[in-house]
C-alpha cells in the first residue's frame, strides 16, 4: 500500500507532482492549438517514431514537454492503426459480399445443370 504521508509531506514541502503527460497534477488538461495540431501532424507524416532529439526540438519549439510530445505521438500512432483496421475490415467486407452473391449466382447455375443433366 502506497504512503500517503509520504505523498503529504511532498507536497507539503512544496515539490511539485507531475502526472504521466509532463503536467503538475490537480492542472486541468490543455488542449493543443491549431498550429501546435499542425506542427505534431507535419511531423507524424514524416515518420510516426520519434527520435530523442526531434522529441527534444519539438518540445522546445511547441512550447511542450517533451513527454507531451511523446505520448501526442504515441496516440496518433494508436488512431491511425484503429482507422487503418476500420478500411480494411470495410474493404474485406465488400469482398465477402462480391463472392457470396458470386456464390449465389454460382449456386443457381450448378443447380439448373444438374436439372438439365437429371432430365436428359
Amino acid at each position: 500500500m502506497p504512503n500517503v504521508e509520504g505523498f503529504c509531506n511532498l507536497e507539503m514541502n512544496g515539490e511539485e507532482e507531475f502526472s504521466d503527460d509532463g503536467s503538475k497534477m490537480g492542472e486541468k488538461k490543455r488542449r493543443l492549438n491549431m498550429e501546435q495540431l499542425k506542427t505534431l501532424e507535419k511531423n507524424f507524416e514524416i515518420g510516426n517514431k520519434l527520435e530523442s532529439d526531434r522529441k527534444l526540438e519539438l518540445a522546445r519549439a511547441l512550447g511542450l514537454q517533451p513527454r507531451q510530445i511523446a505520448i501526442w505521438f504515441q496516440n496518433r500512432r494508436a488512431r491511425s492503426k484503429t482507422k487503418q483496421l476500420e478500411r480494411d475490415y470495410d474493404a474485406l467486407k465488400r469482398q465477402f459480399e462480391s463472392l457470396k452473391d458470386e456464390n449465389e449466382i454460382l449456386q443457381t447455375q450448378n443447380q439448373k445443370l444438374q436439372a438439365q443433366v437429371i432430365n436428359k
